[in-house]
């Protein structure tokens, strides 16, 4: 009985890494839709625990939200979440909605733009936000504890931080979004969750509303959120410094994405 037990669980196993080696080549097959290159500023890569078998290095993808067409803090609104179909919105001004409420378990395809003109936008403005907080706080600096010494409380962030990968668009359709951003070296287009933030409304100390309550879409993590890097290029990576918390060394790296939406590295 055990050994037969045994090989059930066996032939299971290789039943499910069949199944999972054959998505990969469909996934794979004929031409990617996406090829985009990347560096460390896009990738978060990180270990696994030592008593882990196999020596592997994750990458796990940064990015950002674009900001929307007037500078506001994300192009992600109520009108695109209305037009995605999500359901249990509060009503247009409710005032007596409860708090701020996050539901991240919807998916969508986002589409994230590597290195182009939102990135662009988007570091000018944080730029100019973070100079105009410096120059304040040296025309008026904030009375701090005596003995307590300090620079800028918000230094300018030096050149070559911050990820380049920013997401400006979300849909139900993939192709539909690949039509309308055709760029297969410039945008990326891959499965994620999503849900909504709900801000509610500013009220003076009488009671009065003096800012509306505010729904905001919010993108929550790529699927999949982590991408197993192959050797040599594992090997290569980690030489440079790559999984190590205190490392700086500059690299690169290549994403593609098949033909199933599911992204690996080269």
């Amino acid at each position: 009985m055990i050994n037969r037990n045994l090989l059930a669980a066996g032939a299971l196993v290789v039943l499910v890494n069949g199944a999972i080696l054959a998505n990969v080549a469909r996934n794979r097959a004929g031409n990617p839709d996406a090829v985009v290159r990347l560096s460390e500023r896009e990738a978060q890569t990180y270990l696994p625990p030592d008593e882990q078998a196999e020596l592997m290095l994750i990458l796990r993808l940064r990015w950002q939200t674009a900001l929307g067409p007037a500078g506001e803090d994300s192009w992600f609104t109520r009108e695109r979440l209305e037009a995605l179909g999500f359901p249990g919105l509060p009503a247009e001004g409710d005032t007596g909605y409860p708090g701020r409420f996050v539901e991240l378990k919807r998916k969508a395809y986002v589409v994230l733009e590597v290195a182009g003109p939102e990135w662009e936008r988007w570091e000018a403005v944080q730029r100019a936000r973070t100079d105009s907080v410096v120059a304040a706080s040296r025309v008026a600096p904030v009375a701090e504890p005596e003995g307590h010494q300090h620079g800028d409380p918000i230094p300018p962030r030096p050149d070559g931080m911050g990820s380049r990968l920013m997401a400006v668009d979300i849909g139900r359709d993939p192709l539909a979004l690949r039509a309308q951003y055709p760029e297969r070296g410039r945008y990326l287009i891959l499965p994620a969750t999503y849900g909504f933030d709900f801000t509610p409304a500013t009220r003076d100390t009488a009671g009065t509303v003096t800012a509306p309550p505010k729904v905001t879409g919010r993108i929550g993590d790529l699927l999949p959120g982590t991408l197993v890097v192959p050797e040599p290029l594992r090997d290569s990576l980690m030489a440079l410094g790559a999984g190590r918390p205190d490392s700086t060394t500059h690299y690169e790296f290549t994403v593609k994405v098949g033909s199933r939406w599911d992204a690996w590295v080269e």
